[in-house]
């Protein structure tokens, strides 16, 4: 069981210090509760860190059940049930829309979408992954970009789940990987909501690097 958000970054740091030892590396956190993990690990490891946004595509009448997910700038990643609801009129006003929210969201939190990544480890980290729509859409997305290397440093990731992440040819280090798995939350003893100014305040910290 692991305690809280901290928790998680420590003990990912402690995994991830040998892996990356002289290695040109970026903590890459996915908001919210992941950038409490990514600058933990970060602190430790005394790293940068920056921030990147999916959002996950939903089906019309579906709100809940993500088939895909989108980048800012219209990364998509198909999931398995993408092709029965492409031919709805409304699928293409709901990427659309997400691609809009997901570049207000980075606009908000960081000033702009110009990103470098040349020559650089990317250490791409969340608090948890369930189906993984939107984390396999930021893996196409750093696959376009002129990365030397990625790994994903996760704290709960269904075994299911990672092997399909495992298909993007990265390095998966997690802490936990269970076959039963009903969401990310059951892992952790605390697991609370991440206000959008605590993101925003780890982050300034950054900038001034």
């Amino acid at each position: 069981m692991i305690h809280d958000r901290l928790h998680a970054g420590k003990l990912l740091a402690e995994k991830l210090a040998p892996t990356i030892k002289g290695k040109n590396c970026l903590v890459l956190a996915i908001p919210r509760g992941g950038v409490i993990v990514g600058d933990e690990i970060a602190r430790r490891l005394n790293l940068p860190l920056d921030i990147i946004i999916s959002k996950k595509i939903t089906p019309p009448d579906y709100p809940e059940y993500a088939v895909g997910a989108i980048t800012y700038d219209g990364v998509l990643y198909y999931g398995h049930e993408w092709e029965r609801y492409a031919n709805d009129p409304r699928f293409e006003a709901e990427i659309n829309k997400k691609k809009t929210e997901v570049t207000r969201q980075i606009e908000a939190y960081r000033g702009n979408t110009n990103y470098n990544f040349d020559d650089k480890t990317i250490i791409l980290v969340d608090d948890g992954i369930a189906t993984g729509a939107t984390v396999c859409a930021i893996l196409q997305w750093l696959l376009q970009k002129q990365v030397k290397e990625i790994i994903l440093a996760i704290p709960v990731i269904p075994f299911v789940t990672q092997e399909i992440i495992k298909q993007f040819g990265i390095q998966i280090i997690a802490l936990e990987a269970p076959m039963d798995f009903s969401s990310v939350g059951q892992f952790y003893r605390k697991f609370d909501q991440i206000p959008d100014q605590i993101v925003i305040s780890i982050l300034e910290k950054y900038k001034s690097k």
